[in-house]
């Protein structure tokens, strides 16, 4: 089997659901314009970090030692939990929040690839879980593996949005694969159902999205935009409406366990929330990704929902 092939296989092996070789080069300028122009309207809300290392986002290939001229970014999917069975009376917490934090899996899986690439050819494998600053669902339209959907998801063909996104970054040249050139039917359902009308014709504003609002934004909660019914960190809406996530579009890609549910935050009510002193909340989110949110965040999204 050639190098490239089993480079794809060892991503395959590692549970991905789909995998693809995009040039390592500079984004088309197009797109980076575009990119500056969201920046500039404000629509990255609290996120400044967005704002940092240009320069980076432009060209990935700042990642490496070198600058080198050619090489790969080497981007995969991985699925997790599309339908979990929430309790009654529950909160709900982003479907791809109810694991272990993707960071961290994601990382580990990954590392048998980088080291094969490193192995095989010596040549630089830098894994990237949405820390580097790199522009990931441009990438992953660009090795073929999805499309932005107007939800502003990646959704891959047969697994839809409910993806976690990862690259590996290196200097080893390998055959491309085609742009994926597909996109979506124009059903809207998304923008639809978004309750504060963060989803415009390919934008997002993330001053108005639940999300950002639950997850990223510190301080007292903006009373223009209310909390969805239950939603208490993330909301999912504009997934869950979305066609290419309904059951009868899917493909039967299975989650990695490590991605599958916590039974105690499928539980988890307003009332537990606003008990929880910072060492229960320490051991209920360990390895989760809701530790992003921080105690002070996760109390004040549960008390607005009272």
């Amino acid at each position: 089997m050639s190098l490239p092939s089993r480079i794809k296989e060892a991503v395959i092996r590692a549970g991905a659901c789909a995998v693809g070789f995009a040039p390592l080069r500079e984004v088309d300028p197009e797109v980076f314009a575009a990119y500056r122009r969201w920046l500039a309207g404000g629509n990255h809300a609290s996120m400044g970090y967005l704002e940092n290392h240009l320069e980076i986002r432009r060209n990935p290939a700042l990642l490496l030692e070198g600058n080198p001229a050619e090489g790969t970014v080497i981007c995969a999917a991985f699925p997790y939990v599309s339908a979990p069975d929430y309790r009654p009376g529950a909160v709900r917490i982003a479907r791809y929040a109810l694991g272990d934090d993707y960071h961290e899996v994601l990382r580990e899986r990954l590392r048998p690839v980088a080291d094969l690439i490193r192995g095989e050819t010596g040549c630089q494998a830098r894994i990237c879980v949405d820390t580097a600053p790199l522009l990931e669902r441009y990438w992953a339209r660009e090795s073929g593996i999805g499309f932005i959907g107007r939800n502003r998801h990646l959704i891959v063909p047969g697994a839809g949005s409910y993806v976690f996104l990862a690259e590996i970054v290196t200097d080893l040249p390998l055959p491309p694969d085609a742009p994926c050139l597909l996109g979506c039917d124009g059903c809207d359902a998304c923008m639809r159902v978004c309750p504060h009308g963060a989803l415009q014709p390919g934008c997002l504003d993330a001053r108005r999205c639940l999300s950002c609002l639950t997850i990223e934004y510190r301080g007292p909660l903006p009373p223009e935009y209310p909390l969805a019914p239950g939603r208490v960190y993330g909301c999912d809406l504009c997934q869950e409406v979305c066609p290419h996530n309904r059951a009868s579009s899917l493909t039967s890609f299975s989650p990695l366990p490590e991605f599958l549910p916590r039974p105690s935050l499928l539980e988890l009510t307003p009332r537990a929330i606003l008990s929880l002193s910072q060492e229960d909340f320490s051991a209920l989110f360990r390895r989760s990704a809701v530790k992003r949110t921080r105690l002070a965040g996760l109390l004040r999204n549960a008390a607005a929902l009272k």
